[in-house]
């Protein structure tokens, strides 16, 4: 009897939780406690699934800022063969303006270390997609960074889903390799 409430009770305190959040207590909590890496984390209701979940994390992330700088990760598992070109797309809820001459492609973790070069990048702006095409094969298994510096960003807070697709050696077709679900504006 007692393990049956105390089951009970466990449940009803997590959807009180999930309530709690759902209802607007969540933005009560400090700013600089919501942080900007991702993580696995707990996904209650919905959300991606964490093998489509990209790392990513933000500068200057503060509402309508004129230099947010977004560090896009590319995980190495995710370029199985060489990468011929790029392309990210974000929803029509971001109302942010980029600056094609200030985005680069770096390899490596977290902030990225040596640049890999690029031949052209264009942003699509009525289509809400942004090309990226390396000067030469990003060869596979590399851990890869997208840099967006300079970014205009939206004036309001928002969860931005931006989706990677990449043009691996011998495809035809962009192929989906993830999203990165940004908190935009979170400052």
């Amino acid at each position: 009897m007692t393990i049956k409430l105390k089951s009970r009770a466990a449940a009803v305190s997590l959807i009180t939780l999930g309530l709690a959040i759902a209802t607007g207590f969540a933005p009560m909590i400090s700013s600089r406690l919501m942080a900007q890496e991702t993580t696995s984390g707990i996904t209650i209701f919905g959300g991606l699934a964490p093998e489509n979940r990209l790392a990513y994390s933000i500068d200057r992330n503060r509402p309508n800022s004129p230099n947010a700088r977004y560090y896009l990760r590319v995980a190495s598992n995710k370029l199985p063969r060489e990468v011929l070109e790029m392309e990210i797309t974000y929803p029509e809820t971001f109302l942010g303006q980029f600056n094609v001459e200030n985005i680069e492609l770096r390899q490596g973790r977290y902030r990225g270390d040596s640049v890999i070069p690029i031949d052209d990048v264009v942003w699509d702006e009525a289509n809400r997609r942004i090309e990226i095409y390396p000067s030469e094969p990003i060869p596979a298994r590399t851990n890869l960074v997208v840099v967006v510096s300079n970014v205009q960003n939206p004036r309001r807070f928002g969860v931005h889903y931006f989706n990677l697709k990449m043009m691996y050696q011998g495809d035809v077709i962009r192929q989906y390799a993830g999203t990165w679900p940004l908190e935009v504006a979170a400052e």
